[in-house]
């Protein structure tokens, strides 16, 4: 076996012996973060257990105080424990669908949760309508004791359980350090055991070996003849600096002859200076003696050649060294620049081209993006209204809710059509909530009753999964569903069939199928169906942006579900399968507690609120239906005008455009900022990221998109009177 045989066996076998051990201890490793990390989430959960009880203690304590005394302030601990319940049991639920807790414990701690909570309801009911006595008398039943009791109980044996397991956990993570320390031993004597052998190999390889002076003459014979061939220029020099060989590529670059450049020092013949402020460059061959290691010319430097004339170039030099380490001297190669210098300068003019055209492109659609939502706010604040009035018929309400949804529908697309590269980037906000998908899917149905009607299509729906409920963004879920319905609706042929149907699947998701028997796909247009601006059918005949698919397939992968498509060819349909984490119905019906009342609103008498708006029919709707609550409302157009009478009169609120015509809302809050904090909210057809941010910043309490929804400008008004504003 030769020399280099030996060495590779050597290094392979102490690779295998490290690479082995390494491997026991990360898997074992890796077994005890996982007891570690079972035993952190018992801990964890024994916590949320105990925070349940402290919370119905808290919510009892609050109900006693006020049985007590009959004052409103003794019941802030109840009314606080009701509004946490839910999201602590929320918690459990989580625990219990992921196999964390039983799914029956946790149903049984709710009942009897719920059941205390009417008993506190009960008698706080009676303390305040019929007095000390009748609430006393509901008190001493001893049904809410009993309850109590028997939620510390229930409290107590799951807690016995996790308790239990965490015992488990901790012996199987002391267990597991155990075998990790042994088996680190054992590799390190045995790492210690394959060095010491491998020196001793190593030792016996090189004590034999010996210099030999011819291979190294007759490797520098072979280097010249290397260096004369070579495509880059090469210079070599002496310790001195002086040049002891160049090639005809040097003399070519830098227009001194071969022999005519030996024995010259470097940098007379290697002349290099500054682009930009033209002083000149350390010699590489210089700084090569100097540091004993490999350097490279900085960026913009240019050769100045022996007839004055100037190119850019790129070098490396190294030191040419003895193998005992003592420099023999320098090689420096370098090439001409000039090609790669101008497309250098091109591509920086092309990004600094693309980057301002993406600025005006920006531009552009942000105020796009306002002018289109500017119209869409009366509509939408208008049927908001009636669709909370009882002075419309009821017939009328399914309509105005239908009207209502699609304006909703239409400013989240321009939202998607204008900004998709939030979607691609993964910058999409959702507003996430719990949904019943079949109520969704129905309500799109209608949505699309006429389209369906006009083309005598039949719509048949097999809703059947019993895990209908999803958490989502609603209007986000219904561009998914709407998206599909109106590709199954527009390629399929009149008198057409369409299924809608819901199932479970074994991993407790539902899945919605979409099927059409329409013009179907091929399997070219399969492959790009999700591409943005992708058409599969005719264009002219059909129409579209090859937008939907896209946006929907990134939608339901927000929403941690997929989409797929399919067909069997042109004219055997196609069908669209969305799958979405569910819900099961049973979790969801969950009884609500009497008296918790999240709606009510301040007395509206007396505000004033000055509406800020230059869009006629916009301030026209927006102050009539304000009024219509109560308000006071005054308007102008501009920030001149409101300047003005903020300055003449008080106002309780300002509402404000950001887009005015002799400003921006942001000017005008951050004067009236100098001299008054009261409640400002902006209303803009500018909604990205950094504009709410800048909003905030100028001075706004609140923002609202447009199309306004009233009642959302509702509930923000009612936060800053009732005690939820932030001033």
């Amino acid at each position: 076996m030769s020399r280099k045989s030996k060495l590779l066996t050597i290094i392979v076998t102490i690779g295998c012996v490290m690479i082995a051990s390494l491997a026991a201890i990360y898997v074992i490793g890796r077994a005890t973060l996982g007891a570690n990390k079972d035993v952190l989430r018992y801990h964890v959960v024994i916590g949320e257990l105990q925070e349940v009880l402290s919370t119905m203690k808290d919510a009892e304590t609050g109900q006693r105080g006020y049985l007590l005394t009959g004052e409103q302030k003794y019941l802030a601990p109840h009314d606080r424990a009701v509004a946490r319940i839910h999201q602590e049991f929320a918690i459990l639920d989580a625990r219990a669908n992921a196999g964390e807790l039983s799914d029956q414990d946790v149903a049984d701690l709710w009942h009897l949760a719920s059941q205390k909570l009417d008993e506190l309801q009960q008698t706080i009911f009676l303390r305040r309508t019929q007095g000390l006595p009748a609430a006393l008398a509901v008190v001493e039943t001893d049904v809410g004791k009993n309850t109590m009791d028997a939620i510390r109980a229930k409290v107590a044996n799951i807690t016995a359980a996790q308790e239990s397991a965490l015992a488990k956990a901790n012996q199987k993570a002391v267990t597991l350090l155990n075998y990790r320390n042994l088996v680190a031993a054992v590799s390190t004597l045995l790492n210690l055991l394959v060095l010491i052998w491998a020196y001793r190999r190593i030792r016996d390889e090189t004590a034999g070996r010996e210099r030999i002076a011819l291979e190294i003459l007759r490797q520098k014979e072979l280097l010249d003849v290397t260096l004369a061939s070579i495509g880059d220029a090469v210079i070599v020099t002496d310790v001195d600096g002086r040049i002891t060989f160049m090639n005809e590529v040097a003399g070519k670059l830098t227009k001194w002859g071969t022999l005519e450049a030996l024995k010259q020092p470097c940098a007379k013949v290697f002349n290099i200076i500054n682009e930009s402020s033209r002083e000149v460059v350390e010699s590489p061959v210089d700084k090569v003696l100097r540091m004993g290691a490999i350097v490279g010319l900085a960026n913009h430097t240019v050769l100045v050649r022996k007839d004055g004339s100037e190119v850019p170039i790129d070098d490396s030099g190294a030191p040419i060294r003895e193998p005992n380490g003592t420099i023999r001297g320098v090689v420096l190669i370098f090439r001409d620049f000039s090609e790669h210098k101008a497309a250098e300068n091109k591509l920086i003019e092309s990004n600094q081209a693309l980057e301002d055209a993406n600025y005006a492109k920006d531009q552009f659609l942000a105020a796009l993006s306002h002018e289109l939502r500017t119209p869409l706010t009366p509509v939408l604040a208008t049927l908001t209204n009636w669709e909370a009035s009882d002075e419309l018929p009821a017939s009328f309400l399914s309509d105005i809710q239908m009207l209502r949804r699609n304006v909703e529908l239409e400013a989240r697309l321009i939202d998607d059509l204008l900004d998709l590269n939030r979607i691609i980037k993964g910058k999409l906000s959702l507003n996430l909530e719990l949904l019943d998908a079949h109520e969704l899917l129905q309500a799109v149905v209608t949505m699309f009753r006429s389209e369906i009607n006009a083309k005598q299509l039949s719509v048949s729906m097999q809703l059947n999964t019993t895990r209908h409920y999803v958490k989502g963004d609603s209007a986000r879920m219904q561009q998914v569903f709407s998206n599909i319905l109106n590709n199954a609706t527009k390629f399929t042929e009149p008198k057409g069939h369409i299924t809608i149907a819901s199932t479970d699947d074994t991993q407790g998701r539902m899945i919605v199928t979409f099927k059409d028997d329409g013009i179907g796909m091929t399997a070219k247009v399969l492959d790009c169906l999700f591409q943005p601006f992708e058409q599969g059918a005719d264009v002219g005949r059909y129409g579209g942006l090859g937008l939907g698919m896209a946006i929907s397939k990134a939608l339901v992968e927000i929403h941690a579900g997929i989409l797929t498509a399919a067909s069997e060819g042109p004219g055997r349909g196609a069908e669209f399968v969305v799958t979405l984490p569910s819900i099961h119905a049973s979790t969801m019906k969950l009884p609500a507690i009497a008296g918790f009342n999240l709606s009510a609103n301040p007395n509206t008498y007396g505000i004033s609120i000055l509406l800020v708006e230059d869009h006629e029919d916009t301030a026209e709707v927006m102050s009539r239906l304000l009024r219509e609550k109560g308000y006071s409302v005054e308007t102008c157009a501009t920030v001149a005008e409101a300047s003005k009478m903020i300055r003449s009169r008080e106002f309780n609120l300002v509402l404000s455009d950001i887009g005015l015509p002799d400003g921006t809302g942001i000017d005008l809050i951050r004067e009236l900022r100098q001299h008054s904090s009261i409640p400002a909210i902006a209303l803009t057809g500018f909604g990205k990221d950094r504009d709410i941010s800048q909003y905030k910043e100028a001075g706004f309490d609140a923002h609202l998109t447009k199309p306004v929804n009233f009642q959302k400008l509702e509930m923000v008004i009612n936060q800053f009177f009732s005690g939820g504003g932030n001033r």
